[in-house]
């Protein structure tokens, strides 16, 4: 395995050590306080220290995961399906914060192997009119891209098939892929959360969100946040869970698992990532985003992979209309392929 210097950033005291491998950390600490990885290679294989540093802290940061050329290129496809989608399609409105026990949205619950969009909040008036073009008022595009648009999906398929394996996972499932604009000026916050409480698993929660940066990042864009080590701080626990409702199959219900559900953001870490960088952020791990406050889109792809050998429960709001058996999964043949998978993403043809 080829790798370039790998690169440890902390915001309070450091001191130099030397490494005795071809990996060179520039520093170390005895308490973190941010942390990332550089990372450019055919076949993206986690060392032993960042498999360590995942487990323990939840989250992972790869720097130049993929070169901005292949970001770029998911971006212009993206700026292309804007352009030609019709608005007329989608009334669907993504809100990080429902008001209502349940909800009733057959779009947003029927697009598990679907192509959709979602309204950002703030890009209506009172009387539920479009205020701004409908490009820029897109919240999100979801949840199939990954299988169903040939960038995205040869961006998955030539990335990340190894990487899910080094997280451990034994029958790695792409299920879920989110393209996220967060528009200027309206960009919603995403609340504080966990991924978990979205895409379980039993009886082990194996999610983790793979959240590639494709527009430079900072806290006025809306940078992510999050809270190390939170993934296994027995005061947090798996705090809620998203489900469809046992009254009603074509609703959603939000149900508190530890007392009221409320997440704090105490102890949380600014990430202001770079286009190309990859962020591996455990199910449980508490995170964020603040809404963009900026004249410039802050871009994202987020792909939620679960490990297969673990049950998909028939109450998680993601379901094919096939069934479990048609969810698509990273195979050892996958990895084999991926040098010549990613071509069409990083030359965009």
């Amino acid at each position: 395995m080829k790798r370039n210097n790998i690169n440890r950033i902390f915001n309070c005291n450091a001191f130099k050590i030397k490494h005795q491998h071809s990996h060179h950390f520039k520093y170390s600490i005895n308490h973190h306080q941010i942390s990332s990885f550089s990372s450019q290679q055919t076949q993206n294989i986690l060392n032993e220290e960042e498999k360590e540093f995942l487990q323990e802290n939840g989250y992972l940061w790869l720097k130049e995961f993929v070169p901005k050329n292949a970001a770029k290129n998911i971006k212009n496809r993206i700026n292309y399906m804007l352009d030609n989608f019709d608005p007329n399609t989608t009334q669907s409105v993504f809100k990080t914060h429902r008001t209502e026990l349940q909800h009733k949205d057959l779009y947003f619950l029927n697009s598990g192997d679907k192509i959709r969009y979602f309204w950002e909040e703030h890009a209506f008036d009172d009387e539920g009119k479009l205020t701004r073009d409908p490009k820029v008022a897109i919240n999100k595009i979801g949840h199939a891209l990954h299988t169903l648009d040939p960038i995205v999906n040869s961006y998955v398929y030539g990335y990340l098939p190894q990487l899910t394996f080094d997280i451990g996972m034994k029958e790695p499932i792409p299920i879920q892929s989110m393209y996220i604009c967060k528009q200027p000026g309206i960009g919603g916050e995403v609340g504080v959360h966990q991924d978990s409480t979205f895409l379980l698993t039993e009886p082990i929660e194996s999610v983790h969100g793979l959240w590639l940066c494709i527009d430079d990042t900072n806290l006025e864009n809306g940078c992510i946040w999050l809270t190390p080590k939170s993934h296994k701080d027995p005061n947090v626990g798996l705090k809620n869970r998203f489900r469809r409702s046992k009254e009603d199959y074509d609703r959603t219900e939000l149900v508190p698992l530890i007392g009221d559900g409320k997440l704090s953001k105490e102890g949380g870490i600014s990430i202001e990532a770079k286009c190309g960088d990859l962020l591996v952020i455990h199910g449980q791990l508490v995170h964020w985003s603040d809404a963009n406050n900026s004249d410039d889109s802050r871009h994202a792809l987020m792909i939620h992979c679960v490990d297969g050998q673990y049950k998909w429960p028939k109450d998680n709001w993601l379901q094919y209309d096939d069934g479990q058996e048609s969810f698509p999964k990273f195979t050892k043949d996958d990895i084999d392929k991926q040098e010549k998978v990613r071509e069409k993403v990083n030359y965009g043809i």
